[in-house]
């Protein structure tokens, strides 16, 4: 096919996806309502071609960019001659609408998977979740086809593009944005279980299994996502920290808050058959929150770095399907919802489920808080015109001692069994972590002086992590007497053995780690803003840095500024830089960061003074690989937990296609 009609060809595929996602919306109901259930399953076949002609839309934008073709207003807005190849294929999200494509492009895939999976585990139920997620296609192909079409031409062609946002050139912008799109539509998979379940009574022992599943996959995802773009903005932005409770920050935060209570609350309902409404009304809000997302990012709303400014229409669109899907889903929630009634209670307060429940309402509180934080300039703005700031002191005022509970909730719920615990037993479990803990603390009272959030924190996170560690020693230990295995044999097998609570437990281990990295680089980081010529040193937090002077270079498709500075103690380099992209004209900075578990040394190179001197501004921040390190943790438990409990869901599985099938 002629190159130069390539991207027709990938904007009819668009219009054949809107199409083809519109009968694979529609097939089930015209079954339902006709009584023909061969029409119903014409929308599973209807979801693998939306997602080839998606496919095939995203494929031809990437031809566009990877040839240069600025004929498409897309990519002359994106992209240039010189752009390196790595950014050109990654560029395809670099914008409004093809972020919003690879929107939908996920969302094809994930319902593609489910497809696949559902064939097998719940085919009665398949036809349904593929329409739900059918028409949340249509929904984003509307607004990206008819307002927001990476496919349009530009016409004569210029001769290069105006070049990619500079700050995107970076390989955060390769990854991060995938990651937490992966999380974001990931939420819309158990969205549609949790309808599902509330139009055709599908029983919850059935689908909770399968939801629980998908929701941590999403929730592994996001977590991904937001460890990433706060390790991109902590090395690109040049301010020395990772987390601004900037809006957008918070757009990605909210739903990563009731997701983190879904996936405890969805273990509650697996255990002991509770929560069944409350957690379809978990898994609506919290798709309703990644649409939020998405809104307050595409609608031009905010002023962020995070931010595309778009024009009024299609944040009028955004909100107007938002909107729908919130009325319609809460609309079923609210006829249906008496249909998923819980089957137990809580009998204890001193229970596992118990301290479940509690973990929901403090998850839930703090998201509200964020979303108030985050909306209320935003109202006060519409209603009155006075624009306020809410910002981090707000923030931190109030999340803060939420953490330090749920911390406390941590260290305590993997101990406490289900139904009741022994209160006797429990204080003996926890009386060595409450030791350490105490210990912990006071030794951070004695450095920190008045601050009383750093104690609490370390001191918490030293309780909980204990209580992790000894409660796995503590089943070691259990395993030998009972089996005389070596030690190492005896640490796998207990942890493979039930690979589920030891991943949860790895999660909170990881959780311990991240929280003492944000004690130490949010409360022990040093800083200084100098005037440094070649050769003078700085001593900073028992650091010193010597300058040692600069030098210029050419790169790809930017000029640069390389400053070179010596750690006289390591004899280690650091060489930040300050970047001008021809295209864009703005000068941007790159951080100069040397790394060790410990600590981190991290410069900035400002504006150049008379005499050959340059404006410098250093940071040592303690402890934030910890961040890092315990985020890599988090993740590994994850994937610990998802590897268990796949023959219990396929032999539920078994007994509902068994039972369905007697019927």
């Amino acid at each position: 096919m002629n190159s130069l009609y390539l991207i027709e060809f990938g904007h009819f595929a668009a219009y054949l996806a809107l199409i083809v996602a519109a009968v694979q919306a529609l097939a089930p109901v015209a079954g339902h309502i006709w009584g023909a259930p061969r029409l119903s399953a014409i929308s599973l076949n209807a979801a693998v071609l939306v997602f080839v002609l998606t496919s095939l839309g995203a494929i031809t934008i990437i031809y566009a960019f990877v040839t240069s073709d600025f004929s498409v207003a897309y990519v002359a807005e994106h992209s240039n001659l010189q752009l390196p190849l790595f950014y050109k294929v990654a560029a395809l999200w670099g914008g409004h609408e093809g972020s919003l494509y690879l929107w939908v492009w996920v969302l094809t895939f994930y319902t593609l998977l489910v497809v696949w999976h559902g064939r097998r585990h719940y085919p009665r139920q398949l036809p349904v979740i593929v329409a739900v997620q059918g028409a949340l296609v249509v929904g984003f192909f509307g607004l990206i086809l008819f307002l927001s079409s990476p496919f349009e031409r530009l016409l004569p062609a210029p001769p290069d593009g105006r070049d990619l946002n500079p700050l995107l050139q970076d390989p955060g912008m390769v990854f991060h944005p995938p990651m937490l799109y992966l999380g974001y539509v990931g939420f819309s998979v158990p969205f549609a279980f949790a309808l599902t379940a509330l139009l055709t009574r599908w029983k919850s022992e059935f689908w909770v299994g399968h939801i629980r599943r998908w929701a941590l996959v999403a929730w592994g995802f996001l977590t991904t996502g937001i460890l990433l773009g706060g390790a991109w903005a902590y090395y690109e932005l040049g301010w020395g920290g990772y987390w601004a409770w900037d809006p957008v920050e918070n757009a990605s935060f909210m739903p990563w808050l009731l997701g983190t209570a879904l996936v405890h609350s969805i273990t509650v309902q697996d255990r002991r058959r509770m929560l069944h409404a409350w957690n379809i009304f978990l898994v609506i809000s919290t798709f309703s929150l990644s649409l939020l997302g998405t809104f307050l990012v595409r609608s031009g709303v905010l002023s962020s770095v995070h931010a595309f400014a778009v024009d009024p229409g299609r944040g009028a669109y955004i909100l107007a399907f938002m909107t729908i899907v919130l009325s319609v889903s809460f609309g079923i929630f609210l006829a249906r919802g008496r249909y998923q009634q819980a089957e137990e209670s809580v009998t204890s307060l001193l229970s596992r489920e118990s301290l479940f429940v509690w973990n929901n309402v403090l998850f839930s509180i703090a998201c509200a808080s964020v979303l108030l934080g985050t909306l209320y300039p935003l109202g006060l703005e519409a209603l009155t015109g006075e624009k306020l700031t809410v910002g981090a002191p707000y923030f931190n005022t109030v999340m803060v001692p939420i953490f330090l509970v749920v911390m406390l909730l941590m260290a305590i719920g993997p101990l406490v069994p289900w139904r009741k615990a022994n209160a006797v037993r429990l204080r003996q479990h926890l009386l060595i972590p409450a030791i350490v803990g105490a210990i912990a603390a006071a030794l951070m009272a004695a450095v920190l002086g008045g601050y009383w959030t750093g104690p609490a924190g370390v001191g918490l996170a030293f309780f909980a992590g204990s209580a992790l560690v000894t409660d796995y020693l503590r089943a070691i230990r259990q395993r030998r007497a009972q089996l005389a295995e070596p030690w190492l044999r005896a640490a796998r097998k207990t942890a493979l053995g039930n690979r589920r609570h030891y991943g949860g437990m790895v999660v909170h281990f990881g959780i311990v780690i991240v929280a003492l990295g944000l004690v130490g680089s949010g409360l022990f980081r040093h800083e200084a803003s100098v005037v440094m010529a070649p050769g003078d040193a700085l001593p900073i937090a028992g650091e010193t840095l010597r300058f040692e002077g600069v030098r210029t270079d050419r790169r790809f498709n930017y000029r640069t500024v390389e400053a070179r500075f010596t750690l006289l103690g390591s004899g280690r380099v650091i060489t930040p830089e300050r970047r001008v992209y021809p295209q864009q004209g703005a000068p941007m900075t790159e951080t100069g960061i040397d790394s060790t578990p410990l600590r981190d040394v991290y410069l900035v190179l400002g504006e150049p003074v008379e005499g050959g001197r340059w404006t410098v501004r250093a940071y040592v921040n303690p402890l934030v690989q910890f961040i890092w390190i315990g985020g890599a943790i988090m993740l590994s438990g994850l994937a610990l937990s998802l590897s268990g409990r796949r023959r219990e869901a396929r032999a539920k599985a078994a007994v509902e296609n068994t039972a369905v099938a007697a019927k």
